[in-house]
């Protein structure tokens, strides 16, 4: 059976996508200016950022990182470091869990490090 894949938007979190979408308000000011430059209503922007179960769609995650990325891509890189490491913790411990050599955490990354 073939499945689609999004690419990185299907491994961040909602609270990652939170998190971009809290840094873009903050830097472009309003729902109606994020909405604008997603080509999306306002309210699908107010509703991503108030109702806890909403969330951007792995398309609008999309277009949430490139517009993160041009907007302050230093804040990008630090959220996406973040999600790295928090998903492989989880893998760390899952993997733990069905064998007993748990694998080295030492790849974890640092938002300062060349990835």
């Amino acid at each position: 059976m073939e499945t689609r894949f999004d690419g990185l938007s299907e491994f961040l979190s909602r609270r990652g996508r939170t998190r971009i979408l809290e840094r873009l308000l903050e830097e472009l000011g309003t729902y109606q200016s994020v909405a604008r430059k997603l080509d999306v209503n306002r309210a699908t922007v107010h509703r991503w950022a108030t109702e806890k179960r909403v969330h951007p769609s792995n398309r609008s995650t999309d277009e949430l990182l490139n517009l993160l990325e041009e907007v302050d891509p230093g804040s990008l890189r630090t959220i996406l470091v973040e999600e790295a490491n928090t998903f492989l913790e989880i893998l760390w411990g899952r993997i733990g869990n069905l064998n007993s050599e748990v694998p080295t955490k030492s790849i974890l990354l640092s938002p300062e490090a060349g990835v």
